[in-house]
């Protein structure tokens, strides 16, 4: 019994610092894309589905990180999809960024949303925030 004690103490104590540490967001930027003719706003680029597209993040120090890049709808108020995020599943990756296709998801079109980079490596988990693209 005194062992389980003192086993559930160091599982404490050693998970105490990583439950302490939060995933910090650094600014990312959408570097390069194929447009569709559409701008879709002043400041929001538009891509169509199956395209391919670059984003800058200074989070990725190494093409070994382990990068995940999520697409949140992020407007109420178009048509309903089913999801509100989609994982990029085909991607390259290079040092400070990442290639990927705008995945061809059904009803994605006509939609915008927010694009964030997820980076963990050896040293923890961080997020480039990407900005907004709209999908044409």
């Amino acid at each position: 019994m005194r062992a389980l004690a003192i086993g559930f103490a160091l599982v404490a104590a050693s998970s105490a610092p990583a439950l302490a540490n939060g995933i910090q967001t650094m600014p990312g930027r959408i570097m390069s894309y194929a447009p569709s003719g559409d701008a879709g706003g002043a400041s929001v680029p538009t891509v169509t589905r199956g395209t391919a597209m670059a984003i800058a993040c200074n989070s990725i120090d190494s093409t070994t990180a382990d990068v995940r890049v999520v697409m949140s709808l992020d407007n109420a108020d178009e048509a309903p999809t089913g999801y509100t995020a989609v994982l990029a599943t085909n991607q390259k990756l290079m040092r400070h960024g990442v290639h990927i296709l705008v995945p061809d998801v059904p009803d994605f079109a006509d939609h915008t949303v927010s694009v964030k980079v997820y980076v963990t490596d050896a040293k923890g988990t961080k997020a480039c925030d990407a900005g907004r693209v709209h999908i044409g």
